[in-house]
């Protein structure tokens, strides 16, 4: 399974856009995916208190970010490589996440050869309770690969079969 998550430069609909990506492979944990986006010149938006918790200065994204179209080429060519043949990514908050996706591909003008799931996909409503209250009480480091491993680990306690 693929579990993705996403560090952005805030929360605003409008002007947000994705600075950072992991994508935890819970198969293959060595595989797992982890970048910088370089902000496209389009993108200025820029939320100090987004940047106090994940850490991440924009000179930092200048630096060692890659270009908006080459992460496109690397999350397809990575999910088209490692996804079980659905081709899908986990997230456990796949409307920021889709939104961060659909403003990087389309700004990057590459299709998105993959889809964007909830955990709702993959676990009963009884479970998606469980595994979110057990989410919260983590202490997320908020930088998408770290985060996407928690997410994965905590997830496949409640997805594998001895957990009734």
């Amino acid at each position: 399974m693929l579990i993705i998550d996403i560090e952005a430069s805030g929360l605003d609909p409008d002007h947000s856009y994705p600075i950072e990506i992991g994508v935890y492979n819970t198969d293959k944990p060595d595989t797992s995916l982890s970048f910088l986006i370089r902000p496209h010149p389009d993108w200025s938006h820029w939320d100090d208190v987004a940047e106090e918790i994940h850490g991440i200065e924009r000179a930092e994204l200048f630096r060692d970010g890659i270009a908006p179209d080459l992460a496109c080429d690397q999350l397809n060519h990575f999910i088209s490589q490692h996804a079980d043949g659905s081709n899908r990514l986990i997230s456990d908050a796949p409307d920021f996440d889709f939104m961060w996706l659909r403003r990087l591909f389309r700004t990057a003008q590459r299709p998105m050869l993959f889809k964007l799931a909830g955990i709702d996909s993959v676990l009963s409503l009884n479970r998606q309770t469980l595994i979110f209250a057990e989410l919260e009480k983590q202490q997320m480091p908020h930088r998408a690969l770290a985060d996407a491993r928690i997410i994965g680990e905590i997830l496949m306690g409640y997805t594998s079969p001895q957990t009734h």
